[in-house]
């Protein structure tokens, strides 16, 4: 047995365990399920594209399975009156200035292949959320320039005012936004588990191994239906947690 076998024998029994978050003081976050992300017809395709035509492909199919997990978390979430939070990539200046140095690189790619810059502004079609998962009245929807929600928003200080200490993390992309913003949040104190049906990458091995390392030590991945039937069995519905979007 390989060292990489004794490792994954490792987190796979802990991945046996039984789910480790509140059920009382759980929220769904949901990262950077934009049309950005969603839509073959963003910018963020069209880089990929044009560089490797058909490399977007199988991703977009999978983005297709994805969505209707996360409407199962939403709906679970809300009907337990338990937090979803949304959290979206944009830059608030309009021009990219505000961006880190790699998605401002990623703009001047974009603008060598398509001849006009990539990641979108707050105010553009692309950065509002998917219509398919779309916040309701009293969710938050955070704008990040960042990959993790924490390096870039006051979400930790929200959730803690919120009274939640465990979040089930969920969207786009998995090695990037969803895992960087899951680990953030495991080093602040809260248990995380992502759904590792609810989210996907731009390639199948690429998602299974952000996966693989997040489950090593930072919490746990499970199914979109282990995770409703574990919040299931709440012994009682908590009273609705409001909050304004912004």
């Amino acid at each position: 047995m390989t060292d990489h076998e004794k490792i994954l024998e490792l987190i796979e029994s802990k991945n046996r365990m039984p789910i480790a978050i509140d059920q009382e003081k759980c929220a769904l976050v949901i990262v950077d399920v934009q049309r950005f992300f969603t839509r073959p017809n963003a910018a963020f395709a069209k880089v990929f594209q044009a560089l490797k035509p058909g490399a977007m492909d199988g991703y977009f199919e999978r983005v297709g399975t994805v969505l209707p997990r996360i409407q199962e978390l939403q709906r679970s979430f809300r009907n337990l009156h338990l937090p979803v939070i949304f959290c979206a990539v944009g830059s608030k200046t309009g021009d990219g200035r505000d961006l880190p140095s790699w998605l401002r690189d990623f703009d001047e790619l974009a603008q060598k292949v398509l001849g006009g810059r990539a990641n979108p502004s707050v105010d553009d079609w692309s950065w509002q959320v998917d219509d398919l998962i779309s916040p309701i009245p009293g969710e938050l929807v955070l704008n990040k320039t960042s990959s993790g929600a924490l390096a870039s928003t006051k979400l930790d200080q929200t959730l803690h005012n919120m009274g939640i200490n465990s979040l089930v993390v969920c969207g786009l992309t998995t090695a990037i936004c969803v895992a960087q913003t899951a680990r953030e949040h495991a080093d602040r104190g809260f248990r995380v588990v992502i759904a590792k049906d609810a989210c996907t990458e731009l390639s199948p091995e690429m998602h299974e191994a952000a996966l693989l390392s997040f489950c090593h030590v930072f919490g746990q991945a499970r199914e979109t239906s282990e995770i409703i039937q574990f919040l299931s069995t709440r012994s009682s519905a908590a009273a609705p947690l409001e909050a304004a979007n912004v």
